[in-house]
């Protein structure tokens, strides 16, 4: 008999918010289900997730290679590469922590699983095309991590407005760069005061605060955060999706958080005026490999702003006009988002109950 129904593989703070949607659903269902966390963050990071799921009442471990070896039914995880871990498992599981627009969400790699819930018509699609003989069960459910966004009621968005000590008066931009390539170090101090009639609520990636070559934006977090139109988020607010509930408009660059916040049908801006290294400049082809070009096609999501003063006029236009993109945010959703209800992680539960029979 198994120790477990379920555990999630957890190597990062930030892969909590698209499993834990899923956990709770099994949860519901009276499954015995586990967080395992890896320990691969800071030590600071690593309690910050031990607190949550404490508070939360929500199984967890630290992992140890020389503890007993843990047992389940499904092993789920998040990360590119298939995890190397003591776990006897059943089932291998699949469940990216991101949309992506990284050509790392195709590699051979992720062809080691009995099971891959996808997100979405286009990278099923997709990855047919790449592995005809993919013996890895496709299951085009969705992505989980938005069920949240459908727990969090309408009238509670001036509710988390007021928690972050934002007017609620104003409409609310959510600007989330990712950490590379990011538009963070283009974006001016004097940011906030170009927006002093909207709020800002800035949400970092997380490795902007723990990688220490990323130093220079948490500088600028700092400078912005004097503002009082100005939330940023720091690392314990490693959810994307309060934010994404609270605000009207999001500005972002190449991080997958436009496909998210899109499939909610409210605007975006893909800030394009983003900064690479010095080889990526010399070496496009480097820029290439990292990305994903197929995705190039579906920044139509969004408006596109290639410097900081085509921003404000984009941000009021947009906002004057929420239906400017709609169509378009709908149909991209569709395909690489999939269906998006408050449902998904019931129906990744739905299909893990089949493997039962």
């Amino acid at each position: 008999m198994s120790d477990y129904y379920t555990i999630f593989v957890t190597h990062h703070l930030y892969y909590i918010p698209q499993f834990l949607p899923i956990a709770k659903e099994l949860i519901r269902r009276d499954k015995n289900i586990l967080f395992l966390l890896l320990g691969l963050d800071a030590p600071e990071q690593t309690n910050i997730a031990v607190d949550f799921f404490d508070t939360n009442n929500i199984p967890y471990k630290l992992y140890d290679k020389n503890a007993p070896s843990l047992s389940c039914k499904f092993m789920i995880n998040g990360a590119h590469t298939f995890p190397d871990l003591n776990i006897s498992y059943k089932y291998s599981a699949l469940v990216l922590h991101g949309i992506g627009t990284k050509i790392g969400h195709y590699i051979e790699e992720q062809n080691k699983y009995d099971i891959r819930f996808v997100e979405g018509e286009f990278r099923v699609n997709k990855i047919k095309e790449l592995y005809p003989d993919v013996k890895t069960k496709l299951f085009n459910v969705g992505f989980a991590k938005l069920d949240e966004a459908f727990a969090i009621a309408p009238e509670e968005k001036e509710r988390l407005i007021e928690k972050y000590e934002l007017d609620t008066s104003k409409k609310t931009i959510l600007y989330a760069p990712t950490f590379y390539p990011s538009s963070i170090d283009n974006m001016p101090e004097t940011f906030p005061k170009s927006f002093s009639d909207y709020n800002i609520i800035i949400k970092p990636h997380f490795f902007s605060f723990s990688k220490r070559k990323y130093r220079n934006h948490v500088r600028k977090f700092n400078i912005w955060s004097k503002y009082d139109n100005v939330h940023v988020a720091g690392v314990k607010e490693f959810s994307l999706i309060p934010f994404m509930s609270a605000s009207d408009i999001m500005i972002s660059d190449e991080s997958s958080a436009i496909f998210e916040f899109a499939a909610l049908n409210k605007p975006v801006i893909v800030n394009r005026d983003v900064k690479y290294r010095l080889t990526y400049r010399i070496f496009k082809s480097k820029i290439r490999k990292r990305m994903d070009q197929n995705m190039s096609i579906f920044k139509d999501v969004g408006v596109a702003a290639y410097s900081f003063n085509e921003l404000r006029l984009l941000v009021e236009n947009e906002l004057r006009h929420p239906e400017n993109k709609e169509e378009q945010r709908k149909k991209i959703s569709d395909q690489i988002v999939g269906l998006v209800d408050g449902n998904i992680s019931a129906r990744i539960a739905d299909i893990m109950e089949t493997f039962e029979k």
